[in-house]
């Protein structure tokens, strides 16, 4: 790529913001349509909650009867992990739930490889900082890195931050619920030196916490949680240390990320102490980043409802993407709420979702689909992501071609780079 100047401006056909599942997702679907792709990344890597949060599982490419329900760009993924050797899919007892297991440094390598081959632009360390409309298009964006600010300006954007980042920078509609509405966020931990055979059970995870608050007087909200073999690392994941604060506010999100982390000191002492297989091992990494579960969603001009997911609604006539992942309701610290998909089958996501109502040339992919809350606590994990992301990049470069919206098209595009409708 060449250099690029601080007061030189760029020009694609597609700029998509955000690099995670959804971002990859979008962006290959995009570059695969013979668009012109910038893909804003504000950390120095790939991945979004996998890497900057830890959150080493892709759950979603599976529903619980084990059907995989995503391919497409989700399928390069799962080749791109089995060309180096770790593709690991595991069913979770508990649950039903099967997940993507990865591995941290495999993970980043692999979106690197993606982008390069599709041909994308890549800005790593880049910070959206404003976006420019007119008549309810989107006309530029601007970004930060340690060198200044850069302007792109583009036919079609993808917001795919997470938080909405494009959807607020531009004034596009888009739904913050309320905090105590909101989901909690967890701070991924990850030990090491756990022997292969150590107690990693809910039953020996409540028992360990229950003997450390009476030891020391620390009581845990959450007694049990997730505990996952990596590959590779063989580091066992700990999904524990929650935290319910309003992640849009800075001080809150500060407080949440001291004292997740002080969390999962406790967490970890409290297993080192009591469950077998434990005593040698070390707490290897938190986060870096806390796992934020929700903040801003866009309007859309269709929207997903609980219902659409308990009913497994197929929607043959506009849909974009499948999800088969139930609902997973963080409710708050401690406590979660489910809700199944009917015969623990998939349903799907309609066209309208991504399409922003207010900004026309706008799509929105992963946890900032147009849903109702019990919706999102569903099709927010990072299987479906890379699907609802795939979806946006197509529908994006649709729209450069022919200048509109164009459903027939974007399903045909899907369809020929192998997504699952």
């Amino acid at each position: 790529m060449r250099s690029v100047n601080e007061d030189q401006t760029l020009e694609f056909d597609v700029v998509i913001i955000g690099g995670g599942a959804a971002g990859i997702g979008a962006a290959l679907g995009a570059a695969r349509s013979g668009s012109r792709v910038c893909l804003v990344e504000m950390y120095g890597f790939l991945g979004g909650a996998a890497t900057t949060g830890s959150v080493l599982t892709h759950c979603g490419f599976f529903d619980q009867t084990k059907e995989q329900v995503v391919r497409g760009a989700g399928q390069q993924v799962l080749d791109k992990l089995e060309q180096h050797k770790i593709y690991q899919a595991q069913t979770m007892e508990e649950s039903g739930n099967t997940v993507v297991l990865l591995d941290m440094e495999t993970t980043k390598s692999v979106y690197d490889e993606l982008m390069g081959e599709a041909g994308v632009s890549l800005f790593l360390h880049s910070r959206l900082v404003s976006a420019e409309t007119s008549d309810g298009i989107i006309t530029s964006i601007q970004f930060a890195h340690r060198g200044g600010t850069v302007t792109v300006e583009a036919r079609a954007f993808v917001d795919c931050s997470g938080d909405g980042a494009l959807i607020a920078a531009a004034g596009a509609q888009h739904i913050v619920s309320p905090v105590d509405q909101r989901q909690a966020s967890t701070l991924v931990l990850r030990v090491g030196r756990v022997d292969e055979d150590a107690d990693l059970s809910s039953a020996g995870m409540e028992r360990a916490v229950t003997a450390y608050a009476e030891k020391t007087g620390v009581s845990l909200v959450r007694k049990s949680g997730i505990a996952v073999r990596l590959p590779v690392s063989r580091e066992v994941f700990l999904l524990l240390a929650d935290q319910h604060r309003d992640v849009l506010d800075v001080a809150e999100l500060t407080r949440a990320e001291v004292e997740g982390r002080q969390l999962g000191w406790h967490y970890f002492n409290a297993f080192r102490e009591s469950l077998s297989g434990w005593q040698s091992s070390f707490l290897s990494a938190t986060g870096p980043q806390l796992g934020i579960r929700e903040s801003r969603r866009l309007v859309g001009v269709d929207s997903v409802s609980a219902d659409d997911v308990s009913d497994a609604r197929k929607r043959p006539e506009d849909a974009v993407a499948r999800c088969g992942w139930p609902m997973e309701d963080h409710v708050e610290p401690g406590i979660t709420e489910y809700g199944g998909i009917k015969d623990k089958g998939w349903y799907h996501i309609p066209y309208g979702a991504i399409c922003s109502a207010s900004t026309e040339n706008l799509w929105a992919g992963g946890r900032l689909v147009s849903s109702d809350n019990r919706a999102f606590a569903s099709l927010r994990v990072m299987g479906t992501s890379l699907a609802t992301g795939h979806a946006c990049g197509v529908a994006a470069a649709v729209y450069v071609r022919h200048g509109a919206h164009h459903y027939g098209l974007t399903r045909q595009g899907l369809e020929e780079q192998g997504a699952l409708i």
